[in-house]
């Protein structure tokens, strides 16, 4: 019994390592896995993340061949009918974001998607695009009252890229994914 008490009576007086969530926000380290941040307008829907994805948690639809114009960093073309992930399965290992090759696909940092049914945890890129978002939005991130990291968090998801909403909400409509592609993009500052 003291071998025992000598292991363990150490660990009773040590300093606790508990973090107040959701009062005390979370460190989340450098490399930390999130859940997925999309550009749905720069997405060429090439499904090299739907094909490498272990577990088959992503789905990619489109209504066309799409390909980046770079003058304007965003993908022309046909448009996106269906980028979905299903979280039930994901196993945030981030291969999906290595292979995508306009890097419209990223780990984020949002860690929690707290909600009541298991389809809630099936993403709909293409809505939350509709919506203006790039990422999910945790149930516990809509309540009122929030702790003021809870509510920076919330603003900065809220209001990132701003001015792409118009790309982002239109990019499952063919007929404007296709004048993107008619258009003629403006030269560069700085070009002849």
């Amino acid at each position: 019994m003291a071998a025992g008490l000598k292991v363990t009576l150490p660990y009773h007086f040590a300093r606790t390592v508990v973090v107040q969530y959701p009062d005390v926000e979370p460190t989340l380290q450098a490399r930390y896995r999130g859940f997925h941040t999309y550009q749905i307008e720069r997405c060429i829907a090439c499904e090299a993340c739907a094909k490498v994805c272990p577990s088959g948690s992503i789905r990619v639809g489109k209504s066309g061949p799409r390909k980046i114009d770079k003058s304007r960093d965003v993908a022309v073309g046909g448009a996106i009918t269906e980028y979905k992930i299903d979280y039930q399965t994901c196993l945030f290992c981030g291969m999906c974001t290595e292979v995508c090759p306009t890097g419209c696909l990223r780990m984020g940092s949002i860690h929690d998607n707290s909600c009541y049914r298991r389809e809630d945890l099936v993403a709909d890129f293409v809505q939350l695009a509709k919506e203006g978002r790039r990422t999910i939005e945790p149930i516990w991130l809509t309540k009122k009252n929030l702790p003021d990291w809870a509510a920076r968090v919330r603003d900065y998801w809220r209001n990132l890229d701003q001015d792409r909403r118009e790309w982002m909400a239109r990019a499952d409509d063919p007929q404007y994914c296709a004048e993107l592609a008619r258009q003629i993009a403006p030269p560069k500052e700085g070009t002849p």
